[in-house]
């Protein structure tokens, strides 16, 4: 339930160019310190995704969707994605199969999405190993009219296997290298196809993009699901989630690829998991998250941590407070993205925000 930025340019941590027309301000919750701006709606209601910037587009996998049949909450092969241009979303290439949870990384202008939860026999949680890309066809006559309007034509094809099922992890990138740490794997390898199944992990796993080759990273400190991350100047700064075992977390550790070494820095103030953060200019901003302890419901609150004073602060909060979604910034602010507004399947909205903070932003 991580949902995590991780795109870069100039001084903005996974940040992309946007014009500046965004539509009208919402009112600010607080003393004028941030504002949130309300982005076209997805298509689809969704939660427990993964979006990141692929080029000039948001890009939102798969999922758990009540849009999916007539159930409740069901699993989502949908790939939409938002065109930074035309302000709109498109239908993208479905997934090879329904999945939740994939996560989604850009290495060297390639889209890969690793793991997740797939269908098995009806049930829906069955941990995969699989390592997709996006193999994308702009020139495809059949669908140029929709590319021309801002669409993504192509399809996924399945580029290698993960040494395990992993679900539910964090991801980031340094020259040809993709880091995946912590989430969730199967307890036993003949036993994956239940929730129950499924435990946290300390994984550190390495995909080297270029020779499709796998090493080990030095290991976690903090096993966990449903937190955050995001990667500043080559450090992984991993936030907060939770435990089957122990409930939400308050942990932030980060990891230095250079030195390879874990450090500890100050805690969220709040523990709390399925949380989405981003950043901007060595600041962190994490939303959201979700508790079920006294009837259950969603955090508010958006916290600013300052990277140089390993300080936080609360700065604002949110008008729907959400859980399960992504955040992504870019230089004209950070897109909030789908999520649910109740704890676990419910009220899954296709919700899409805009926050900005006013230490980075100006109208």
């Amino acid at each position: 339930m991580v949902r995590v930025s991780r795109y870069l340019f100039a001084n903005i941590v996974l940040a992309v160019c946007l014009s500046n027309a965004i539509p009208s301000v919402l009112a600010a919750p607080d003393t004028g310190k941030a504002q949130w701006r309300e982005a076209a709606p997805l298509p689809y209601k969704v939660q427990e995704i993964y979006p990141v910037m692929y080029k000039r587009y948001i890009v939102v996998a798969g999922g758990l969707s009540p849009d999916v049949d007539d159930n409740r909450i069901g699993v989502s092969d949908r790939v939409v994605v938002y065109s930074l241009d035309n302000k709109q979303w498109f239908e993208g290439p479905r997934l090879p199969e329904p999945r939740h949870h994939p996560m989604l990384v850009v290495i060297k202008d390639r889209l890969l999405a690793f793991g997740g939860f797939t269908i098995d026999e009806n049930v829906m949680w069955q941990n995969s190993t699989d390592v997709l890309e996006l193999v994308t066809n702009p020139k495809t006559t059949q669908t140029d009219s929709q590319h021309q309007k801002g669409g993504m034509t192509g399809n996924w094809k399945k580029i290698a296997n993960m040494p395990t099922p992993l679900a539910e992890t964090l991801g980031a990138v340094s020259g040809s290298q993709v880091h995946l740490v912590t989430g969730r794997s199967p307890l036993q390898s003949e036993q994956n196809s239940q929730w129950r199944d499924q435990t946290d992990v300390n994984t550190h796993l390495i995909f080297d993009v270029d020779t499709h080759s796998w090493s080990y990273g030095k290991e976690v400190p903090t096993a966990r699901n449903s937190a955050c991350s995001v990667t500043v100047k080559d450090t992984i700064f991993t936030i907060g989630g939770r435990t089957v075992e122990g409930g939400n977390l308050a942990t932030h550790e980060a990891y230095n690829m250079n030195s390879e070494t874990w450090q500890t820095f100050a805690p969220l103030p709040e523990a709390q998991g399925g949380i989405a953060c981003a950043a901007v200019n060595e600041h962190i901003y994490v939303f959201g998250g979700e508790f079920f302890d006294n009837g259950g419901g969603v955090y508010s609150n958006v916290w600013e941590y300052s990277i140089a004073s390993d300080t936080w602060q609360a700065l604002s909060h949110m008008p729907k407070p959400r859980h399960g979604f992504g955040a992504i910034a870019t230089e004209d602010g950070i897109f909030v993205i789908a999520g649910a507004l109740e704890a676990g399947g419910n009220q899954t909205s296709n919700r899409m925000s805009i926050f900005l903070p006013s230490a980075h932003f100006s109208n």
